[in-house]
């Protein structure tokens, strides 16, 4: 990797939420490879203009929002927003809330430009105690739902290098610049929730498989709103309704059926 371009740009957005965005800055700027960063932080709701930290070794992009917008149509107005498009090679969503305390880009962007037909990879998610996060999944259906609501368990068994799952949750998620752009994004019908499911199952049904880097991890001290607040729990419920309805699902329940059978 060439610390001479800025090839991997990183897209951030930030609800009110500086304190927890400066803290991860300070983590990237800390990295090694933090010469190749470029980044877009996207406010989507007013905070004081000077609650981010500068300067950084790296270039900064700001977008302030007259009106909210959700979790796609941000990071695709991010993608848009490059502050140098041309020497961008990867895109890599980030949650605000996490924390990078090793270099997970290196190895992340390396396994990408070896491999053109992954469309996206993510490391392995932890809590803050250390304890992996349930973020790698089998595509949703009514009845798996119903079984994760009244049941502690996880979709997949961590025993290889690599794990190719039907998705990965979004708090983190690398791709190749021309890959998020050839699948069109982020699907903007989806306010928030659901957004990393479809285009995982996009990707899948483009001929791109999805990756999960299990030698590296994050930290993520995760919110969890659909758990507390009405309105959030509404989006939630409403995105998993629109997923169902889609010509996406039914394509890519199909596509995973006969994938698990020639596994």
């Amino acid at each position: 990797m060439s610390v001479n371009n800025k090839t991997i740009h990183l897209s951030i957005v930030s609800h009110g939420q500086a304190a927890l965005i400066n803290v991860l800055l300070s983590d990237l700027e800390k990295l090694e490879c933090a010469n190749s960063f470029q980044v877009t932080i996207i406010k989507n709701i007013p905070e004081n203009s000077s609650s981010l930290h500068f300067p950084l070794s790296f270039p900064i992009s700001i977008i302030e929002n007259q009106q909210p917008k959700g979790f796609s149509a941000n990071h695709n107005l991010a993608f848009r927003n490059a502050p140098f498009p041309d020497q961008r090679k990867y895109f890599i969503v980030l949650n605000p809330d996490l924390r990078i305390i090793d270099d997970i880009f290196t190895p992340v962007t390396e396994i990408l430009n070896n491999d053109t037909k992954i469309g996206v990879i993510a490391p392995l998610v932890k809590n803050p105690d250390g304890v992996l996060e349930d973020s790698v999944r089998k595509i949703p259906t009514p009845l798996r739902l119903c079984e994760r609501l009244f049941g502690n368990f996880r979709d997949y068994d961590f025993e290889h290098a690599f794990l190719e799952p039907d998705w990965i949750a979004g708090m983190f998620l690398a791709f190749r610049a021309e890959t998020f752009e050839l699948v069109g994004g982020f699907n903007e019908k989806y306010f928030l929730y659901c957004e990393d499911v479809d285009i995982c199952c996009r990707l899948w049904l483009s001929g791109f498989s999805v990756r999960v880097d299990l030698n590296h991890s994050i930290i993520h001290d995760a919110r969890r709103e659909s758990r507390r607040n009405l309105k959030y729990m509404r989006w939630h419920l409403s995105s998993l309704g629109r997923f169902f309805l889609s010509s996406v699902y039914r394509k890519a329940k199909y596509f995973h059926s006969k994938r698990k059978m020639q596994s």
